[in-house]
């Protein structure tokens, strides 16, 4: 049992990692269409995480990459903006993925990119007070779909190619832990 949350907590550890790289190498190049518009490769990590360990290490991977991820690339302030938008998407996701069965990765990830641009465009008029930036909520909600549609697909491509010896150990000590 000790030796499966080991195996849990090292794969955790290089999502994590993995999420951090991808979202500093992403915060290198310009946004896509429209200021503030991103990939979010890193959210791959994030949503494998929650669909291979758990709830907790995607929540972990999340607030990790966020942190780390805007000390490293020096813009602190994004912190106050991505948290919560992270958070509240994630946890729609982990709802979606958890309670019902009708939707498919890919529309989870969809979801969550989308909930994830309209919470962070919404703290950042609030908090600045530029509420004319609402103009730019339809546009960013259209890459957030484009994202989405990529981070899901390429969790469902990882998933489905994981060795299913590994993915039975790994939820092995759910069945252990139940006992």
């Amino acid at each position: 049992m000790k030796n499966v949350r080991l195996i849990k907590l090292t794969f955790a550890g290089m999502l994590a990692t993995l999420s951090i790289l991808s979202f500093l190498l992403e915060s290198l190049f310009p946004p896509l269409f429209i200021p503030g518009s991103r990939m979010g490769i890193s959210n791959v990590f994030i949503l494998l995480a929650v669909v291979v360990t758990g709830n907790v290490y995607g929540f972990a991977i999340l607030t990790v990459k966020v942190i780390v991820g805007s000390l490293f690339s020096g813009n602190i302030s994004s912190i106050m903006y991505s948290l919560p938008a992270g958070l509240i998407a994630l946890t729609i996701q982990i709802i979606l993925l958890n309670f019902s069965k009708r939707f498919s990765i890919i529309a989870v990830s969809v979801i969550g990119a989308v909930i994830n641009t309209v919470v962070q465009n919404t703290v950042f008029c609030l908090v600045t007070g530029m509420t004319e930036f609402f103009v730019y909520l339809p546009y960013l909600a259209l890459t957030g779909i484009l994202a989405g549609v990529i981070v899901g697909f390429a969790v469902y491509l990882i998933v489905k190619y994981l060795p299913t010896t590994f993915l039975q150990k790994l939820n092995s000590q759910d069945k252990i832990s139940e006992d």
